[in-house]
């Protein structure tokens, strides 16, 4: 049996690892996916294995980033704008820059004391995914079970948490719901920073070495020999980088902004959209300490796992049924996808060059990214099973299993409280003093 089970777990992640590379092809066809983690939530593929004989689903827990935004700081308004309007007075507008320069005005106006917030888009989307949790789960949620949620303290945050919760509401009024924003649970919604995290001696050389691939990716050159009739004048008031870097952001946004109809990804063409998501890709990479040889700055997710083990527990010890929401940013989604180990969130190299074949945060990080753990159990049996979903799609991680997608609660717990305990985090650390 344990033989079956480790071949079952190669064979699910070898094919779970193949379709986490990325090709040309791929990006060429669906451009907007060049936007890094400004892409919108893609459609999951609606494929859903259905459990063993018996088993019925009774409790979800849940983590999720926050829909479509605006830019979280008008910085890159700011100096685009002043940028073309003195370039404007100077007369080395061209008249395609004029043209841009237009766009980025209109833009720039209705950003205006929106940073950060969240777009129509943004709202949509996290009620679309209440939608099919609700769907998919239909014998879980005709009950009126408990439905708790929490958020970040980000504004953003917590009207995509109402957004979900209002849904579910709509869907079914006898759903008790309750959301809440306590600074005291910050602890593992967030990275948690009083965690210790140990020095990487290589982790200085790898962020000189993403430096300059930022720079090859995003040099500005092309931008600056369509945008002014004299690039090199421009240049003493503009670094091509820094220019490069704002209009590629902008262009991002845009995706986030349907309604405003307006797009700036042509300002790069499709090869230079694909090299500013090679950019960000890398930087998201080894951000979150997930390039080999960074810095391990997913320890400090470490109290969010701890938080989804015990709360399991708590359920499943008292014998009922819910669903837990939590609600927060890209920056927990990403590495708490690797922590669980996920096989799209694992394998990167520290080739630069390369990673975007190997690691793509595209399909990690979306607006309205999630990971949910859904649990099942049956009648007369202790034996609770559970399944991952990486953006509503069934995923797996590193513990053998005789029933893929699914897995024993007990293998689970067991492996994560593991890896928990051997590294060595203070306990205190991981557990909120109020909730010990």
């Amino acid at each position: 049996m344990n033989r079956i089970r480790l071949t079952l777990l190669c064979l699910v992640v070898g094919c779970t690892a193949a379709f986490a590379q990325t090709s040309r092809e791929e990006l060429l066809s669906h451009i907007e996916l060049t936007t890094a983690n400004y892409a919108n939530y893609p459609a999951p593929t609606g494929h859903l294995t259905p459990a063993p004989a018996g088993y019925e689903p009774f409790y979800i827990s849940h983590y999720g980033r926050h829909g479509a935004r605006y830019m979280t700081s008008d910085k890159h308004y700011r100096r685009l704008c002043k940028q073309l309007d003195s370039a404007l007075t100077l007369g080395i507008l061209s008249e395609y820059g004029k043209n841009v320069r237009g766009r980025i005005l209109a833009a720039s106006a209705d950003a205006k004391d929106r940073a950060g917030l969240l777009t129509a888009l943004g709202g949509r989307q996290h009620e679309a995914i209440a939608r099919r949790m609700f769907d998919n789960y239909p014998t879980l949620f005709s009950k009126p079970i408990t439905v708790e949620a929490n958020s970040s303290t980000s504004r953003r945050v917590i009207r995509s948490m109402e957004f979900f919760c209002g849904e579910l509401a709509k869907l079914n009024p006898e759903l008790n719901i309750s959301t809440r924003v306590k600074e005291s649970e910050q602890y593992y919604i967030k990275s948690n920073k009083e965690i210790p995290v140990p020095d990487s001696s290589t982790d200085d050389e790898l962020y000189h070495k993403l430096k300059k691939f930022k720079q090859k990716m995003l040099s500005g050159e092309p931008q600056m020999a369509a945008l002014f009739t004299d690039p090199e004048k421009a240049k003493t008031f503009i670094d091509p980088f820094v220019f490069a870097d704002d209009l590629y952001n902008a262009a991002s946004d845009m995706y986030c902004l349907p309604e405003l109809n307006i797009r700036l990804d042509d300002v790069f063409g499709e090869e230079g959209m694909i090299d500013g998501f090679r950019a960000y890709n890398a930087s998201w990479c080894l951000w979150e300490g997930l390039m080999p040889g960074a810095k391990q700055s997913y320890l400090r997710i470490y109290p969010l796992l701890q938080n989804f083990l015990d709360e399991a527990d708590a359920m499943i010890a008292s014998g009922e049924s819910g669903v837990r929401l939590r609600f927060g940013h890209d920056s927990i989604v990403l590495p708490f996808a690797f922590v669980l180990g996920f096989p799209e969130a694992i394998g990167a190299t520290d080739d630069m060059e390369d990673l975007h074949h190997h690691f793509t945060i595209f399909r990690l990080i979306p607006m309205a990214a999630n990971i949910q753990l859904v649990f099942f159990r049956k009648p007369k049996s202790k034996d609770i099973l559970v399944k991952f979903l990486m953006n509503e799609n069934e995923t797996s991680v590193p513990i053998p299993t005789d029933c893929y997608p699914y897995y024993h609660w007990s293998d689970v717990s067991r492996y994560y409280r593991g890896i928990i305990k051997s590294s060595g985090i203070d306990h205190a650390m991981l557990v909120h003093p109020e909730e010990e």
